[in-house]
């Protein structure tokens, strides 16, 4: 798994297996295939498509839409967190809203 500490600007789009530690300026897209660990911190939207997971023990300060991954969400989100197909998991201590 990569790690990444810096800032990446702009939308992405994630294929492989990525832990971050820094900060997505743009909206993010987890795609088939992918895996994210996002620590840091995203600031717009983060979307998980089928066959993606995701773990967010960070923090997003736009939505959360899972379109039929695998999501877990410890941290805190800003927006909402629609859940459309997959598997959302939400911890008591989350942050929504």
């Amino acid at each position: 798994m990569n790690t990444e500490h810096g800032k990446i600007e702009g939308d992405v789009e994630i294929t492989s297996e990525l832990k971050m530690h820094g900060m997505f300026t743009g909206n993010v897209t987890v795609k088939e295939g992918g895996y994210l660990i996002l620590h840091g911190i995203a600031t717009k939207s983060l979307y998980v498509e089928t066959g993606a997971v995701v773990e967010i023990p960070g923090m997003v300060t736009g939505d959360v839409i899972n379109n039929g991954g695998k999501l877990s969400i410890t941290g805190s989100i800003s927006g909402q967190v629609a859940e459309h197909a997959g598997e959302t998991t939400i911890a008591e201590s989350a942050s929504i809203g």
